[in-house]
């Protein structure tokens, strides 16, 4: 399987302006967790909180710039949804925007979200677009 976690921290970098100095929220089990934590502890962000699931999260929202999800499938082959309306609760007073990474298979995180101000949203197929441009622009 093709580890897309240096291409998914670049993008994010690039959205960011830079990542050093920066917080981020990791969510999903801990073996797909670990390729980003690595990344963003060496890209010398301030803070990368790391949860299993997106049960607890709101209260950490506020604190970070960068959210990347992870999670694996449920039985029924779907990932579990972050909602829309928890990310607005928790973006309430937000002055830079989320940038929220999508990594499951199926939407982890509500396409509603996208639409939220606080909230730049990059599902699977956005960040599919955006390597292969990048691999044709390098080739």
């Amino acid at each position: 399987m093709f580890n897309i976690a240096p291409q998914v921290v670049s993008i994010a970098e690039a959205c960011l302006g830079g990542l050093q100095g920066r917080s981020a929220l990791l969510i999903g089990p801990e073996e797909r967790r670990n390729p980003y934590s690595y990344l963003l502890r060496d890209a010398q962000m301030r803070q990368v909180y790391q949860e299993d699931t997106s049960l607890h999260i709101v209260s950490l929202l506020p604190a970070v710039d960068l959210l990347i999800s992870v999670p694996t499938l449920d039985n029924g082959g779907s990932a579990i949804q972050l909602s829309a309306a928890k990310l607005a609760t928790a973006c309430t007073g937000r002055r830079s925007p989320l940038f929220i990474f999508d990594l499951s298979p199926t939407p982890s995180v509500e396409e509603m979200a996208g639409l939220l101000p606080a909230v730049c949203l990059y599902t699977p197929e956005d960040l599919r677009r955006i390597i292969v441009k990048n691999e044709m622009k390098a080739s």
